[in-house]
């Protein structure tokens, strides 16, 4: 991604914004590291699935289920701290997510 590309320019107007108001946003997660639609679908059919059958998970097994579905994630622990706190804001996945993933 260039420095001052418009995609790039609008990303920080977003994060800057999100940050201000305390706004917390998954979409906003799978565009500042880089998921295409089908590891995002990927990854929604598998909580979808879990949250179904009520399964939860740790945020251990969460990792997991990330890297399984986008290889080469760096920084794999803090992505998905941020979105299970983002969808924990957006009220999605709550039976998914049990109280360990949610406090660390």
């Amino acid at each position: 991604m260039e420095i001052f590309s418009k995609e790039t320019l609008f990303l920080n107007v977003l994060n800057g914004l999100t940050e201000k108001l305390n706004f917390k946003s998954s979409d906003l997660v799978f565009l500042n590291y880089d998921f295409s639609n089908e590891k995002i679908a990927d990854l929604m059919n598998v909580l979808s699935e879990k949250q179904i059958k009520r399964i939860n998970i740790s945020r251990t097994e969460f990792e997991k289920i990330v890297s399984s579905i986008k290889l080469n994630l760096k920084a794999v622990h803090s992505i998905c701290q941020l979105l299970i706190g983002c969808f924990i804001s957006e009220e999605r996945f709550l039976a998914v997510f049990d109280d360990k993933a949610r406090d660390s």
